[in-house]
Order: C-alpha cells, then sequence, then structure tokens
C-alpha cells in the first residue's frame, strides 16, 4: 500500500484536476472555536447540492466541522475544478493538497 504524500499547493500543475473528494490542509490556522490552538484545518472538496457549476471546501475538524472557507468554479463542462482556481481562492500558502 502507498503512502499518502501531502504535496503544496504552489508545486500543483494550474492544470491539475481537483476532484470532489481531494483533501485540502491548511496550516497555521491559529485558534479554534473552542479556543485551542489549531496548527492545522483539513477540508474535503465536495459537491453542492442543486449547484452544477461550483465545488466547496468543507471543513472536516473537530470543532469547525461544516464550515466552508470557499467554493471553486468547475472546469464546464468537466465535473472538476483546476489546480489554478483552487490556488486563487486558498491562496499558495500553508495549503497542501493530500495525493493518495
Amino acid at each position: 500500500m502507498e503512502a499518502t504524500k501531502w504535496i503544496p499547493l504552489a508545486n500543483i500543475e494550474d492544470d491539475y484536476k481537483i476532484w470532489a473528494g481531494t483533501k485540502v490542509r491548511l496550516f497555521n490556522v491559529g485558534l479554534n472555536v473552542k479556543g485551542e490552538i489549531a496548527d492545522y484545518y483539513d477540508y474535503l472538496v465536495s459537491y453542492i447540492y442543486a449547484n452544477d457549476d461550483y465545488l466547496q471546501l468543507t471543513n472536516l475538524s473537530e470543532g469547525e466541522a461544516g464550515n466552508i472557507i470557499c467554493v471553486i468554479k468547475k472546469d464546464k463542462p468537466n465535473h472538476y475544478a483546476l489546480g489554478k482556481t483552487l490556488k486563487d481562492m486558498m491562496g499558495i500558502e500553508n495549503a497542501f493538497v493530500l495525493m493518495e
């Protein structure tokens, strides 16, 4: 079984396909809603009900789960977004993409 690998968002090609189910990690996030230090938040790229134009990044981390950090426009007519779109919305500092 191959190990998972977090790749800096800055190293992702602009034409890389970002599919629903992709995980994104944002480091150095400060405090969570409980007032505890949070080193990172994990986000899941997912579909938006009744919206065929965008994908959303939903927080999976304890205390923040369900919060949406941003939406990214799909590369229509495809069902994925491009790396460039994710970089534009998230910024490249402290953001990583999980390669599985």
